[in-house]
């Protein structure tokens, strides 16, 4: 809400429409929550209602007693307070700074202000009837009284000013100066909103197009990896001299054959790929015969 407030989105103490609409796209953006514009005002009517409780409390408005303690974010009172006031000594009031900044301009001209009937109540409540030039003032201050009803034992007589040409001019032209300026900002927002869409498709197109060379390259290493597997299954086995030594003593050569024919099979790897390719239990056969062979 500060931040509508900001940016020139609340007017005479009154949220604009696109207010409300960027307000509820940031929640639902903020909170996964499918808020909407009622909620919206029945939470803040409810923040309004509370805001007034604790600001007349804390201007010294509504109960005496109470000072507010801004790190504890308590009211502090005597034990003699009103019962239905006592749970402010409890309930910390959260954000008070911040909804101040909202509503404590309304609240001025609100029930924080006394009134020219009010003045005269109380008045009459603590002083004779007669009045002091000064007293006579504040109440004809804005032709908000007039004089008959001073002398009058009954209700004061309230009578509506009547603006001037000049005020009403100045009015209308603060109305259009107001609302143009919200077409401007809906313009704006118009632009902003048709730009994020031309970058969100620009976005997309990229995607795509990386997508597509990783899809590339995936291809490219599975047909790498399937190359090497035919390579691997065609290239011809060459034992290691460690491998044709323990090879030798499991199919048991005797200790005084077991060196000459490690030293032939080294030298002749493809007898080794014969003796090793087949079944064990005819291994030291083979051997045998291919050794007869090369004499």
């Amino acid at each position: 809400m500060l931040n509508q407030q900001y940016e020139g989105h609340m007017i005479d103490g009154t949220f604009t429409s696109q207010a409300y609409m960027n307000m509820v796209a940031e929640m639902r953006q903020k909170t996964n929550i499918e808020l909407n514009k009622a909620h919206l005002k029945n939470r803040l009517k409810t923040l309004k209602d509370h805001f007034a409780q604790c600001y007349d409390l804390f201007r010294g408005v509504g109960l005496s007693g109470f000072s507010w303690n801004s790190e504890t974010k308590l009211f502090e009172a005597t034990e003699d307070v009103k019962p239905d006031a006592i749970k402010w000594k409890t309930k910390p009031i959260l954000n008070y700074n911040e909804i101040e900044e909202l509503f404590a301009k309304d609240r001025a001209t609100g029930v924080g202000t006394e009134t020219a009937k009010e003045k005269y109540k109380r008045r009459s409540s603590t002083c004779s009837a007669d009045y002091s030039i000064d007293d006579i003032n504040d109440l004809l201050t804005g032709n908000t009284v007039n004089l008959e009803s001073l002398n009058n034992d009954d209700d004061i007589q309230f009578v509506a000013a009547t603006p001037s040409p000049q005020e009403a001019s100045n009015s209308a032209s603060e109305a259009k100066g107001k609302k143009r300026k919200c077409e401007e900002e809906e313009d704006i927002n118009k632009g902003k909103k048709k730009k994020c869409e031309e970058e969100e498709n620009i976005n997309k197109k990229i995607m795509n197009s990386l997508e597509n060379v990783a899809n590339a390259i995936r291809e490219g290493h599975a047909i790498l990896k399937e190359s090497n597997v035919i390579l691997e299954k065609s290239r011809q086995r060459v034992y290691t001299e460690e491998e044709i030594y323990t090879g030798l003593e499991t199919i048991g050569v005797d200790e005084t054959k077991i060196c000459e024919a490690h030293l032939f099979l080294v030298k002749h790897p493809e007898s080794a790929r014969a003796v090793f390719g087949c079944p064990v239990q005819i291994r030291k056969k083979i051997l045998k015969e291919l050794m007869n062979k090369q004499g």
